[in-house]
């Protein structure tokens, strides 16, 4: 497990985080912004530093295809937490010189039980353009070779 950023989160409201990421660039996909609206999305009122810590799903012990909820328990034996679901959009302004191809799966709490409802964010540099997007992930899936998850350490 390695240790990855601290990054401070929360302090400004909704509206004015979505306003950042757009001045910025970064790009979005329909199921981001169907989580932007959601009420997990609401960064709380005082700014918190947080610890982020980047695991291979190899090191948790998975291999494809897995599931969403299969690495986040394995995380959580490993004293690893998820991350609440607006943290991704305050990494993607901190993590601008992320490498080009890489999948970074931000860990969070499922918004929805409903597998069809997006479930959380990745971040990714894709043809030079930073993305914010957001993702489905119903039961066992293959995962891209390059993904990575987060958590809070």
């Amino acid at each position: 497990m390695e240790p990855f950023k601290e990054i401070s989160i929360g302090g400004v409201p909704r509206h004015q985080l979505i306003n950042r990421l757009v001045k910025e660039g970064i790009r979005f996909n329909d199921y981001a912004k169907t989580l932007f609206e959601h009420p997990a999305f609401s960064p709380d009122g005082s700014t918190e530093k947080v610890n982020l810590v980047k695991v291979k799903p190899s090191e948790l012990g998975l291999h494809n295809p897995y599931s969403l909820e299969a690495a986040v328990s394995r995380a959580s034996d490993l004293g690893l937490r998820p991350c609440p679901l607006y943290l991704a959009a305050f990494l993607r302004l901190e993590y601008l010189d992320q490498p080009e191809g890489a999948y970074l799966t931000v860990a969070s709490p499922r918004p929805e039980s409903d597998e069809n409802h997006p479930c959380g964010f990745y971040l990714r540099n894709f043809e030079n353009s930073l993305w914010l997007r957001g993702y489905r992930a119903m039961g066992e899936c293959d995962h891209p070779a390059s993904n990575e998850f987060l958590f809070l350490g």
